[in-house]
């Protein structure tokens, strides 16, 4: 799920990264989308955001806050290198919030983790991502997650596959636009090629000898 969140920009290699959540209900939108949030929750805070448009933005600003520095820190791990340690504040800083709102909740089928928290506050639609972050971070399921191969692309994505192998986010987006530039410049290349071996047999051909006729 957190990797979803952080991958709610059109690109991170471009410059105009495209934005998706351009608004809280662009948030509420995203949420009701992965099932994070009901149908009726969805309604509930899309009524109040109306209702209190300060808040809403408070809130949407903070899930953009939130966004990048759990890219951040994902990536550059991925790196091999330490992420920045204002980049963990502001992430452990938002684990505690939502952790103080957590709970255990006993069902019919054993007992949950409810990290919903505060339902009157519009940040609580973010505490599912927190904890999903804060999951994957400690767990083995950690050294799957990867980067796309496209660099342009940059979104993230958790590799399933037996042999670790994906390269890309969706083999039929960017995997099917590497391929096409990898053809079009083999066939560039080729073309090329081909243009200056013609030339050179041009320069090298013999010229026809000329007969001169005596008068």
């Amino acid at each position: 799920m957190c990797l979803d969140f952080v991958n709610t920009v059109d690109c991170y290699g471009c410059a105009d990264l495209g934005e998706y959540l351009n608004t809280y209900h662009d948030l509420v939108a995203w949420g009701r989308h992965v099932g994070t949030i009901t149908d009726d929750e969805a309604k509930t805070l899309s009524r109040r955001a109306a209702g209190h448009p300060a808040e809403a933005t408070g809130a949407h600003r903070r899930a953009i806050e939130l966004r990048e520095a759990i890219y951040r820190i994902f990536t550059i791990t991925l790196k091999g290198q330490s992420p920045a340690q204002e980049d963990l504040a502001v992430f452990n800083i938002y684990l505690c919030k939502a952790m103080m709102r957590s709970q255990i909740v006993k069902t019919q089928e054993g007992f949950y983790w409810d990290v919903t928290g505060h339902k009157a506050k519009l940040d609580w639609i973010l505490n599912p991502v927190i904890r999903s972050a804060a999951e994957l971070l400690v767990s083995e399921e950690f050294r799957r997650v990867k980067k796309c191969a496209d660099s342009i692309c940059g979104w993230l994505f958790l590799d399933i596959s037996r042999n670790r192998s994906r390269r890309w986010c969706d083999m039929r987006d960017c995997g099917n636009r590497a391929k096409a530039s990898r053809f079009y410049k083999k066939n560039k290349d080729s073309n090329t090629v081909s243009s200056s071996s013609t030339a050179r047999s041009a320069l090298l051909k013999p010229k026809p000898k000329i007969e001169r006729h005596l008068l």
